[in-house]
């Protein structure tokens, strides 16, 4: 790709205008790169306390929840060290923090349990689920 123009609001960088694959005057000495971070703004724990609560995330500028489908400990440690917490001690699952509201932005989410953000794990994409608010997740984290 080259001369790539994105205009923030694309899903995936394959979205944005760019010359046509493979059609370039650039030499590997002009690869490009970022690095990406997610921090706690886009990730936050709701109707809960300072460590526990409902898992929402921020997309498209709305927060929105995470369904509890395939929610376990993995994603939990992701969420709480996304926080600044050491781990999780557990995930929680059927709304046990309260349904939420807005979009179900996440679901199927899939994390090895490395990743340093809930978003870069797998999930069925933004806004596809099989979910309702009464399965919105949550964790309790280790302080």
């Amino acid at each position: 790709m080259d001369d790539v123009a994105c205009s923030g609001s694309e899903a995936h960088m394959h979205e944005c205008r760019h010359r046509g694959w493979g059609n370039h005057d650039c030499t590997h000495s002009r690869d490009a790169s970022v690095r990406c971070s997610y921090g706690s703004s886009v990730v936050r724990l709701a109707d809960g306390g300072l460590h526990f609560g409902r898992v929402e995330v921020y997309v498209y500028g709305q927060w929105g929840t995470v369904c509890d489908d395939y929610w376990d400990m993995r994603e939990a440690d992701v969420v709480c060290r996304q926080l600044g917490f050491t781990g999780a001690t557990s995930p929680t699952y059927y709304a046990i923090f309260g349904r939420g509201s807005g979009p179900i932005w996440m679901d199927h989410i899939s994390c090895g349990g490395g990743e340093s953000s809930l978003l870069s794990c797998g999930h069925l994409g933004w806004g596809n689920h099989h979910c309702s608010h009464w399965e919105d997740a949550g964790v309790v984290c280790s302080i």
